[in-house]
């Protein structure tokens, strides 16, 4: 990579779809490769041609030491993509509590919807990542704050689609409060949610 740059390679020059070396690099959790990009000047705010933003993909796939190292070099922090996602949201929809803490940390705007009207905390409890939850609570998420549709992340703790039956997908919805979101509708409840 040094080669490629002494000899005048543009780091910025996105490839197929608009992956730049620096998007490939934090998407493969390339710690070393990144801080070494972002010496030379690499864009931390890039997107892709789908509009997803680079902390945003990072913080889908888990990378809480790249999300941190592009958030210290001046990445946005709360810069959503098409759809009004935050990195905030990605992480807390695929589960990653310890990139959810950093982003918190660091200070990501915790009550930040998306398109259709969720936050971070709503999606986390539907998607039941009692971790993620936790920490947004902890951190001062509003447990009362509602989709436009009046939907809570409580009502959202006790319902999510069945993904299969009988072999066929289904959007049929069923209580899971039995199912293992009770701990998700327990720590709402706790912290006032109604």
């Amino acid at each position: 990579m040094q080669a490629l740059i002494a000899a005048g390679a543009d780091v910025n020059k996105a490839g197929a779809e608009g992956w730049t070396p620096l998007y490939i690099a934090a998407y493969l959790g390339h710690e070393a490769v990144v801080r070494a990009l972002i010496a030379v000047g690499a864009d931390v705010n890039t997107a892709r041609d789908d509009g997803m933003t680079l902390l945003c993909g990072i913080a889908q796939e888990g990378h809480e030491v790249v999300v941190r190292a592009l958030i210290e070099a001046g990445a946005d922090i709360n810069k959503s993509g098409d759809i009004d996602m935050t990195p905030l949201y990605f992480a807390a929809i695929y589960g990653h509590d310890a990139v959810v803490r950093a982003l918190i940390e660091l200070g990501a705007d915790i009550n930040k919807t998306d398109d259709d009207s969720r936050t971070p905390l709503y999606i986390a409890s539907f998607q039941g990542h009692d971790a993620v939850v936790r920490a947004l609570i902890e951190a001062g998420a509003d447990v009362n704050k509602a989709r436009d549709d009046g939907v809570t992340p409580l009502s959202a703790s006790m319902t999510k689609k069945r993904t299969k039956k009988k072999g066929k997908k289904s959007s049929r919805k069923v209580n899971v409060a039995r199912e293992g979101h009770a701990a998700i509708v327990q720590m709402l409840r706790d912290a006032g949610a109604v």
